[in-house]
């Protein structure tokens, strides 16, 4: 799979926590909240069986950054955000980036 055939998704997910700051607590100050983590990247399928993985960044030579392997009982939601472009504008001229060369 190439740069250009990834797709850019939101994952909300449920992350273990510790429910302590480094000290002695009751049994009763545990929340029973979930700790709720929202990742933006793209979408590596297949690549880690029972797991969603994604890559924070990924180079025109398909090299990989900042891989992060959710295991799938945890993600509450995944939305796809959209897929990357063949041809990439240069910098600076991409729409509502609000930076001009």
């Amino acid at each position: 799979m190439t740069m250009n055939e990834k797709t850019k998704v939101l994952v909300v997910w449920h992350d273990a926590h510790s429910e302590t700051e480094g000290s002695w607590c009751d049994e009763s100050d545990i929340s029973d909240d979930p700790c709720i983590v929202e990742s933006i990247g793209f979408l590596l399928p297949e690549k880690k069986r029972g797991h969603v993985v994604l890559a924070q960044s990924v180079t025109d030579s398909d090299t990989l950054d900042g891989v992060l392997c959710i295991p799938v009982g945890m993600v509450q939601k995944m939305v796809v955000l959209g897929f990357v472009a063949h041809d990439v504008p240069p910098f600076g001229i991409v729409a509502g980036a609000g930076v001009a060369r």
